[in-house]
């Protein structure tokens, strides 16, 4: 009878084992729709720099924080911790823990109230993917098949990442990582065991324990919670220092950048990691606080920055504006995207054009070109007459001079030789979204910056410099939309020339002196601009490895006070690439172009010194071309005379009366009116005392007649300059030097 009660016994523990693994295994394989859709749940968004720091961690609908983090991530003696609080027996129980429900009964019948519940993790998990209005006897036999089907399906490591990152904690945040943030200000990685019993006891009653509002109450409730480990003053400490919390909320303007263009970034992901820099970041936030407080008394509210990699075009610092939460100087508007007038930073995309000449054909101008930086008209019914920023001319300049000191007059001639509509496809094929339309409207002004372009476009284009003419368009980490593909704009020795230019400091000294801003230990080239009306300013640097924009001035559009130039973001853009470049230890220069050689040109005419020549210096002149001797210069007897050519007529009477004028060297020309010019008539004179200036400039003698609408008018010596009378209506002006004759045809309104 004894063996037949064993054998019995036997029987039914091995049936019963039998079934329970049968109905394990039929629980298994079977669907689980609450399931599948609890794990595909969103998550807020971690966004990470390249070093592993928080930049924003996204909230989801209505503010919820549920940060995602896992089991890896979550220290061993967190995860112990909350095990202890809630589960001792989690390991080994299969979901329902019945020792703990005995345990429980017993003890809530003894005191005749409900001490303490039995509500294992996996069941608490439960409640939570499958919610239960009301909690009765048929509740908890939902949930405790519930938690036998979780049992079933995942193992112990993934319930127990389930739960710990979808626990409410209170104050719209679920999930230990978020709770973290909340109470502690600190990634889940960071949490002392005593800041973790604090949060383990949260769960059980949000209302009654978080610390922010009853640290009392909470210290004692995780003091009933303590484990042999955890020392009770360093608990309470931990306890009463819970402070409300501070998610990272860094980069705004480029994170709300990213979510609006590349929404698809942010989906199905728990983590991004992007290249852009904390450090950066934070350190260019400084400088432009510094010196935004050097210009309080300039009227300039605001700045923008934009370092991007120069080999990839990646973001590594976005600064787009001061302040964020300044409303009232409107901190949410980004300076990196907003639209604004670059001024001279667009003349080094002018000159490579030009460089180069139009569609193929011939250059226009070569490194050895002199350029004429003199009084000078351009256009026809809507003349246009640019001014340096000092309102003097240099007159005869080489080109780098010319662009490295950024003089206003020979930008304007270049244009007006290369054209507005093949310079705005120029500037098209370097990222900028420029249309004819544009240069239509912005005509000549267009060579002096006077569209409106953004950061966004203005750096990754400086770029292409450094990066011999290559232009590679704004990368963003993981985007797979295309803003244009990688491409060739500029030929590789004509941005090896740019380069050369822009990093002469020598040549930058007409225009700027002999700044220490732009004076690096390592190989580097600067540009800056100022809007014509002053309402902002702007400097673009890059390195071989770095390029940086910073913009200054205000979103309002008021001009800033005084002409302030743009040496506030120049030492900006200088202490960026000083900080990006701190460790750099190679101090090689930007390579030489591969067609051209260095040769010694007369500094004045650009052409082949001659004995006369007082000064020579060294530029870069294509292989295969010879130089003309100068002429510029003549020796009479012991003295050497310069002789300017006609162009610099007017130049050489207002700054250099006794230097000689070759008038000869050109063909004739009315520099001044230009045809087709208007002008329009001053109430306040009297008749006949309106004139219009006359300028004319070559021809083959040294007579000129003049004739006024048909009648001969006067007839003068060189130079040749005259006041002709502006009455209402039009006119013509014939200008007869020997056998050459030139006319314009001008109205007086």
């Amino acid at each position: 009878m004894k063996s037949r009660a064993i054998l019995a016994v036997l029987c039914a523990v091995l049936l019963t084992s039998v079934l329970c693994e049968l109905t394990r295994a039929v629980l298994t394989v079977l669907p689980f729709p609450a399931l599948s859709q609890f794990q595909s749940r969103p998550y807020s968004v971690r966004i990470l720099d390249c070093d592993g720091r928080v930049i924003q961690i996204l909230p989801l609908e209505q503010g919820l924080r549920r940060e995602f983090a896992s089991a890896e991530e979550i220290p061993g003696h967190v995860k112990r911790c909350f095990i202890r609080a809630e589960d001792k027996r989690f390991y080994v129980h299969g979901g329902i823990d019945f020792v703990s429900i005995a345990r429980a009964a017993l003890q809530n019948c003894l005191q005749k109230r409900t001490v303490s519940g039995a509500s294992t993790i996996t069941m608490q998990l439960a409640r939570i993917i499958v919610p239960c209005r009301k909690r009765n006897v048929a509740a908890k036999l939902s949930e405790l098949f519930i938690a036998v089907r979780l049992e079933a399906k995942l193992t112990k490591r993934q319930i127990l990442e389930l739960w710990l990152n979808n626990i409410p904690f209170g104050k719209n945040t679920e999930g230990i990582a978020s709770a973290s943030w909340m109470y502690f200000s600190k990634d889940v990685s960071s949490l002392s065991p005593e800041e973790s019993l604090c949060l383990s006891v949260i769960p059980r009653s949000p209302a009654l324990y978080n610390p922010l509002d009853f640290p009392e109450r909470a210290f004692l409730a995780a003091k009933r919670a303590a484990y042999a480990d955890i020392d009770l003053n360093r608990l309470r400490q931990a306890v009463f220092s819970a402070r409300p919390g501070s998610v990272p909320f860094e980069m705004p303007h480029y994170i709300r950048f990213l979510r609006s263009e590349f929404s698809g970034l942010f989906s199905g992901v728990h983590e991004i990691r992007l290249p852009c820099s904390l450090r950066l970041q934070l350190f260019a936030q400084s400088a432009v606080r510094d010196a935004l407080k050097k210009a309080q008394n300039s009227r300039i509210d605001n700045a923008a920055v934009l370092v991007l990699d120069v080999q990839s075009g990646a973001v590594l610092c976005w600064v787009g504006s001061n302040d964020w939460n300044d409303f009232f100087h409107s901190g949410q508007i980004d300076g990196v995207l907003n639209k604004m007038q670059p001024g001279s930073s667009m003349k080094p995309f002018l000159y490579a054009a030009a460089l180069e000449g139009k569609n193929g054909g011939q250059p226009l101008v070569s490194m050895n070109s002199v350029l004429a930086d003199v009084p000078k008209e351009f256009g026809g019914r809507a003349v246009y007459i640019p001014r340096n920023f000092n309102n003097a001319y240099n007159g005869p300049v080489l080109l780098r001079t010319a662009l490295a000191s950024s003089l206003n007059v020979p930008a304007v001639a270049l244009l007006d030789q290369y054209g507005t509509e093949s310079y705005a496809q120029k500037l098209r094929q370097l990222g900028f979204s420029l249309t004819d339309a544009d240069a239509e409207y912005n005509g000549l002004s267009l060579a002096l910056g006077g569209c409106e372009v953004s950061l966004y476009e203005l750096v990754p284009a400086f770029a292409s410099f450094v990066r011999d003419g290559i232009y590679i368009p704004v990368c963003h980490s993981g985007c797979a939309k295309a803003h244009g593909a990688e491409r060739r704009v500029f030929e590789k020795d004509t941005a090896r020339l740019l380069c050369s230019a822009l990093s002469d400091k020598a040549a930058r000294s007409i225009g700027f002196g002999y700044s220490q801003t732009f004076q690096t230990e390592y190989p580097s080239i600067f540009k800056t601009g100022t809007a014509s009306q002053y309402q902002s300013i702007v400097a673009l640097g890059a390195s071989k490895k770095y390029a940086v924009g910073v913009w200054m001035g205000n979103f309002s559009g008021n001009t800033v006070v005084g002409k302030t130039g743009s040496s506030l973001p120049a030492a900006v853009a200088r202490q960026i690439l000083d900080f990006l470049e701190f460790q750099n230890d190679s101090q090689e220069p930007f390579p030489e172009p591969q067609q051209f050689h260095l040769q010694e040109i007369c500094a004045l005419s650009g052409m082949q010194p001659g004995a006369a020549c007082p000064h020579q210096i060294f530029e870069y002149v294509q292989d295969g071309i010879s130089l003309a001797e100068c002429q510029w210069h003549k020796r009479i007897g012991e003295r050497t005379e310069t002789v300017y050519p006609a162009e610099y007529q007017q130049w050489v009477s207002l700054y250099h009366a006794d230097s000689q004028v070759d008038y000869h060297s050109a063909r004739l020309q009315i520099a001044s009116p230009k045809d087709g010019s208007v002008f329009y008539a001053d109430a306040g004179k009297a008749a006949g005392k309106q004139i219009v200036l006359l300028e004319v400039i070559g021809g083959a003698d040294d007579e000129l007649s003049i004739l006024y609408d048909g009648s001969l008018f006067e007839t003068i010596s060189r130079p040749f300059s005259l006041a002709v009378p502006a009455e209402k209506g039009a006119h013509t002006v014939t200008a007869v030097c020997g056998t050459e004759q030139a006319e314009v045809h001008f109205f007086v309104e």
